[in-house]
């Protein structure tokens, strides 16, 4: 497991073993899970950089996934996070 997955698991336990985790919170730990080594931006510009046409396509799908979870609630976000990590620490 790469060091940023192992910083994003130990901050997801570390915080819900303290206090429940902001929605806010809950999107930027999810997109971390996605986007391992930087920003939803950087991945894009990095796609973009290698094919523009894919890089149109990365930017519509970072959009895809602000849109869902926009309107997806805290809850089911918080769900979701929490089925990411224990899969992540079955692994």
């Amino acid at each position: 497991m790469a060091n940023t997955d192992e910083r994003v698991l130990t901050h997801i336990s570390l915080i819900h073993c303290t206090m429940p985790i902001s929605p806010d919170e809950t999107k930027q730990l999810l997109e971390r899970l996605v986007f391992t080594d930087g920003t939803a931006e950087d991945w894009v510009q990095d796609v973009w950089a290698l094919s523009p046409t894919l890089g149109e396509t990365a930017a519509r799908l970072v959009d895809v996934l602000n849109g869902l979870m926009d309107c997806t609630s805290a809850d089911q976000l918080d769900t979701l996070l929490q089925g990411f990590y224990r899969e992540q620490l079955e692994e």
